[in-house]
């Protein structure tokens, strides 16, 4: 006789509808396993964790309103479940509910003060909230309950770099391939991936792995592959390619998902400051190590030659998909009142999704408005080297401008990526960059105060515009 649904003879995690959630979970295949534990719940609907189980996949699919329903159900039934908490406080935290997200974390670590997931996610929320200090205990308390525990390596490394701890931040950072194992590259033949060594006589293929600002960034650490004697190859998007064949130190250019041959090994890009010790004293200098084409960037200076006044590159908006985009992105609204700026010709540098602030909008005849015109990263570097300036987010375009050697304004939030640092209105990054932070979270209008200001200084003669090749 079939076991009925209350009948408690039957294990829910032994059920048919459970295993095959469990099965199509470790599949990948999400849908499948949402529809295999919506049965699970619907036989067992007093089972916690059968809710907590469609809560996470739900999220995972994008399903925001509904992962929530689930997880009170879970817990309406289950309140003493701490992993049920847990994870409820991660769902939160994916949809930006940071209140309600670190009420959950706490309502877990008061049921079970050694959940090491929930002190990781707990930290996750600090950090983001600017709290470095708080969120480096919570990964460190988490690590020493549980050493295997990736997610809290990864962030810890995230902590110290954003303290300036280079070394020991890149250090733990490599857990993030414990978090998200990165496949190796199509190669002919199979080759190893590079651990650090000697150089000498080295074929290196670097992979990008992150994004395309994380790709400008560090890929000035061909050069000193270059001086230690290897050969760097770049594995890169389509968007970089043009631009990164003209990058010192990188001796050729392939594109992702392409099959490389010729090479001694492979490393992760974002690898190769652990591997060759970077500190805050050894940060790779050598600036400008890209250059635009001579011939783009003077067809570009032609086009604008006729533009009066100080000539500024503008961008508000950053990829979407990036997870702390609705932090970083000031949007165009924010931005606006420095297009009404006497002595200034704003160009705007945007792309992407940023550029759908611009619709039904007219700029004024102080401004040149070219994303719809830039195809790559190459044409926006030759425009760049025909500005006076470049203000813009924390995204790809400042990577750019710092790495061609471009003043540059960056607009942070109050909780900056870990790159810029704390407190500082400078990079070791970049030396034409200067930082205008947030003062609170969200104070866009303070930010762009600051930069009017700056630009009316230096217009009027008042301060000169430091880095300005």
């Amino acid at each position: 006789m079939p076991a009925l649904p209350d009948d408690p003879a039957t294990a829910p995690q032994q059920s048919p509808e459970f295993l095959a959630g469990l099965l199509a979970s470790q599949k990948g295949d999400r849908t499948a396993a949402f529809a295999a534990f919506a049965r699970a719940a619907a036989r067992f609907p007093a089972h916690g964790p059968i809710h907590g189980n469609l809560g996470t996949l739900a999220g995972q699919l994008g399903h925001g309103a509904l992962a929530a329903r689930c997880f009170r159900r879970g817990l309406a039934v289950d309140p003493g479940h701490a992993e049920l908490w847990s994870n409820f406080g991660s769902q939160l935290r994916r949809t930006h509910r940071d209140v309600e997200a670190v009420a959950a974390l706490k309502r877990a670590l008061c049921l079970a003060p050694r959940h090491a997931n929930a002190l990781c996610n707990l930290g996750a929320i600090l950090f983001e909230a600017g709290h470095s200090a708080r969120a480096e205990a919570c990964f460190r308390q988490a690590l020493a309950l549980a050493p295997h525990l990736a997610e809290a390596a990864k962030n810890l490394g995230f902590a110290l770099l954003r303290r300036g701890e280079l070394r020991a931040g890149f250090g733990w950072y490599e857990q993030r391939h414990a978090v998200a194992p990165l496949p190796p590259p199509a190669l002919d033949t199979p080759v190893p991936r590079w651990q650090g060594g000697s150089l000498d006589g080295l074929s290196l293929l670097a992979v990008a792995e992150q994004g395309e600002g994380d790709t400008i960034q560090f890929v000035r650490y061909a050069k000193l592959v270059e001086r230690g004697g290897g050969a760097l190859t770049l594995l890169c998007s389509p968007a970089l390619k043009r631009l990164m064949t003209r990058a010192e130190g990188v001796r050729r250019v392939a594109l992702e998902g392409e099959r490389v041959a010729g090479v001694d090994a492979w490393v992760p890009l974002l690898s190769l400051p652990h591997l060759l010790g970077t500190d805050r004293g050894s940060v790779p200098g050598g600036i400008p190590y890209l250059h635009p084409a001579p011939e783009d960037a003077a067809a570009w200076r032609a086009r604008l030659s006729g533009a009066a006044g100080l000539k500024v590159g503008l961008v508000w908006a950053g990829n979407p998909a990036f997870d702390g985009d609705h932090r970083r992105s000031p949007r165009f609204a924010a931005v606006a009142p420095l297009l009404d700026l006497p002595g200034v010709h704003m160009v705007c540098l945007q792309v992407g999704d940023g550029r759908r602030d611009l619709v039904g909008r007219g700029l004024a005849g102080n401004a040149t408005d070219l994303g719809a015109e830039i195809h790559d990263f190459a044409d926006t570097a030759a425009i760049m080297a025909g500005l006076d300036l470049v203000i813009t987010s924390c995204t790809a375009p400042a990577h750019l401008a710092g790495a061609l050697g471009r003043p540059v304004w960056i607009m942070l939030p109050f909780a900056a990526d870990w790159r810029w640092m704390e407190g500082r209105t400078d990079s070791p990054w970049y030396p034409t960059a200067r930082l205008f932070r947030q003062p609170a979270p969200g104070d866009w209008t303070s930010v762009v105060a600051a930069l009017s200001a700056e630009l009316q200084a230096v217009v009027a003669g008042r301060r000169p515009l430091d880095g300005l090749v």
